[in-house]
């Protein structure tokens, strides 16, 4: 997806977490709409903004495995890595998936 695309983008746990078999686990995990219309994808400043977006959704949807249970406590850092990563693709941004590798120290592209 484009930034000029979509200016929205569903997040959804339940694609993050499908490979966990845990009783426990809810059925139907929420999805979240993650709005970036405001963002300059070109900038620093807006990509490490929307990654912390994205992040609060991943968590957002996957609080529902969020426990001081040993074993889902496991499955909760999974759930919101995968849903994060899965964020960040189908954003389909470079810089925002360098910033999402390489954190502070990735090189910001500008669009042509």
């Amino acid at each position: 997806m484009s930034q000029r695309l979509s200016k929205l983008l569903p997040l959804a746990a339940a694609l993050a977490i499908g490979g966990f078999a845990n009783a426990s686990v809810p059925k139907d995990l929420p999805s979240v709409v993650v709005k970036y219309h405001d963002l300059s994808l070109n900038s620093r400043a807006g990509v490490a903004n929307l990654h912390a977006r994205l992040r609060s959704a991943a968590e957002q949807v996957c609080s529902p495995l969020n426990s001081r249970v040993l074993g889902l406590r496991e499955e909760y850092e999974h759930c919101v890595t995968d849903a994060l990563a899965q964020s960040v693709a189908a954003v389909g941004n470079q810089n925002l998936r360098q910033y999402h590798l390489y954190g502070k120290r990735a090189d910001i592209v500008a669009a042509l």
